[in-house]
């Protein structure tokens, strides 16, 4: 009998990153096929790709987004991006914020394996990286919702500037200083956080990698080009808005309790074993041990500089310590030393095999929880009715009975579908309340309370019934810090109550949804 010809550790390599390319773009599609709509948020993103198509491609000065004259301030790629796909496929804006951020998404797999090569200096470790990037559930979370419109690019261009800025401190290719320039450029031009992280990953490779006057002069070089290529949009905020909305945006992101998430190590998201965050501790122990402090203290620095959003940019360094820990460690201590280092053996096959099973189940899993965080057809249909049926300048006291702004899909996209202003909708607030933004974030909580707590007497002292002319009641609490929530949680008391207060009459009603308008 003919004997199998082993794999050889280069094509092993191959596989493993054909593999995680493959696996990761459906893993980013799938919970969006699922879902049936834009997963979580992005109704404020649907409006601006439509504002901007409306002013012919120009920068508005404002968004039409629940009518708060909204500076049109946000890092604009992703709705250029946007409206060109719409324009490419005769999509409607809903459609564009559904799909194109899991494309986006998908570019960034092979874009961090570019990194990871620059990086660790191992094809193999490289691929393996990439393997758990692709399968992390903490990768691709807040890529594929509706609002990956504009942080999956930002974390594409983010990729491959810090690949290029890696090769620029190491090779001193003066190419390098326009290739990093334009992709930083862009990265800077598709979101606020992207930005931080590249700007912060830089300087941190520069300390870490090189420290010599010749590559400080090409980092300045990279910077000025970096301004050249993002200017035409802060010069446009600029020059309609003065520097306040950005500097505005910038004080609404830190949150000290991120820093919890680094110290229990939770923040891969995995639902059950959290195989890659133990490989990721193992990794980070043999870099210690080694005084190889770049990769540790790099997954570290995003917890201090930007809490709200650090587990994406730390999820980067900790998949390539995650394949350390899984190359270095476990797989020299489970088999016996190979008589062939080019030669991949049956144990290691084995392994990677159990692996990659096991991790696209999980992963699979929290896709369809992921799925579940969407805006339901009953409330659609109702913000649908409203459009056609209340008045333009209508102000709707929207209801839902969560906490949680940034996973609350009826919030946002009310604006977006009816055309009409919500009261306590936050997103677009950031450029407007600075400082102030937690505070008002937190403001909209006993509102909220109330639809569980109590009856509609409860929203007096807390809203001014002058204020708004509807109250629109999600009847069904279905998702709750962007996970379903089981049993769900319906307010028959608070409806009731609504109902039968004189003040209001009932307008609209479903099994889902009741509108009231005051009398």
């Amino acid at each position: 009998m003919k004997q199998r010809k082993p794999i050889t550790r280069d094509e092993w390599s191959k596989i493993i990153l054909v593999l995680a390319i493959t696996i990761g773009i459906y893993l980013r599609f799938n919970p969006t096929l699922q879902a049936g709509f834009a997963i979580n948020d992005g109704g404020m993103f649907a409006v601006m790709v439509d504002d901007l198509r409306a002013n012919g491609f120009a920068l508005p000065r404002f968004t039409t987004y629940n009518h708060l004259d909204i500076p049109y301030a946000y890092p604009p790629l992703g709705f250029y991006l946007g409206a060109l796909v719409s324009i490419i496929f005769g999509w409607d804006s809903i459609q564009v914020v559904r799909w194109a951020p899991a494309f986006f998404a998908s570019l960034s797999i092979p874009a961090f394996y570019l990194l990871a090569l620059q990086l660790l200096k191992n094809q193999f470790h490289a691929a393996v990286s990439t393997l758990f990037l692709a399968l992390m559930p903490r990768a691709l979370w807040w890529f594929v919702m509706g609002g990956g419109l504009t942080r999956s690019p930002g974390q594409f261009f983010m990729l491959l500037t810090l690949a290029v800025v890696i090769r620029l401190y190491e090779k001193n290719r003066r190419s390098d200083i326009f290739l990093a320039g334009i992709f930083g450029g862009l990265a800077v031009m598709s979101h606020p956080e992207a930005a931080v992280h590249t700007l912060v990953s830089a300087i941190f490779f520069w300390l870490m990698l090189s420290r010599t006057r010749k590559t400080f002069t090409q980092s300045i070089l990279v910077g000025l080009v970096v301004a050249a290529v993002s200017a035409p949009w802060w010069a446009s905020v600029i020059s309609h808005h003065g520097i306040a909305p950005l500097l505005s945006g910038a004080a609404t992101g830190s949150k000290i309790e991120a820093i919890f998430n680094l110290l229990f190590f939770v923040f891969t998201e995995e639902p059950y074993a959290t195989v890659i965050a133990v490989l990721g501790l193992i990794g980070i122990a043999h870099r210690l041990i080694r005084r190889d402090y770049l990769l540790p203290l790099w997954m570290a620095i995003p917890f201090f500089i930007e809490g709200r959003s650090a587990a994406g940019p730390a999820a980067i360094p900790l998949a390539m310590l995650a394949a350390l820990g899984l190359v270095e460690v476990i797989l020299p201590s489970i088999q016996p030393a190979p008589s062939n280092e080019a030669e991949v053996s049956s144990t290691e096959r084995n392994v990677f095999i159990y692996l990659i099973l096991y991790l696209i189940f999980s992963t699979s899993q929290f896709g369809i929880q992921l799925a579940a965080a969407t805006l339901y057809p009953p409330d659609e249909e109702a913000m649908r009715w409203a459009r056609e049926n209340t008045p333009d300048d209508s102000r709707f006291l929207v209801l839902t009975g969560t906490t949680s702004v940034s996973c609350d899909s009826v919030m946002e996209w009310f604006p977006a579908i009816s055309g009409r202003k919500s009261l306590f909708t936050v997103q677009g607030t950031e450029w407007t309340k600075g400082a102030g933004f937690n505070a008002y974030v937190r403001s909209t909580y006993p509102v909220q309370e109330c639809l569980s707590n109590s009856d509609v007497a409860c929203l007096e002292g807390l809203v001014d019934r002058a204020d708004y002319d509807y109250i629109y009641i999600s009847k069904i609490l279905r998702v709750n810090n962007c996970g379903p929530l089981s049993p769900q949680r319906q307010f028959p008391y608070f409806v009731e109550s609504l109902k039968l207060d004189a003040g209001f009459d009932a307008v609209y009603e479903t099994d889902g949804v009741l509108i009231s308008r005051q009398k």
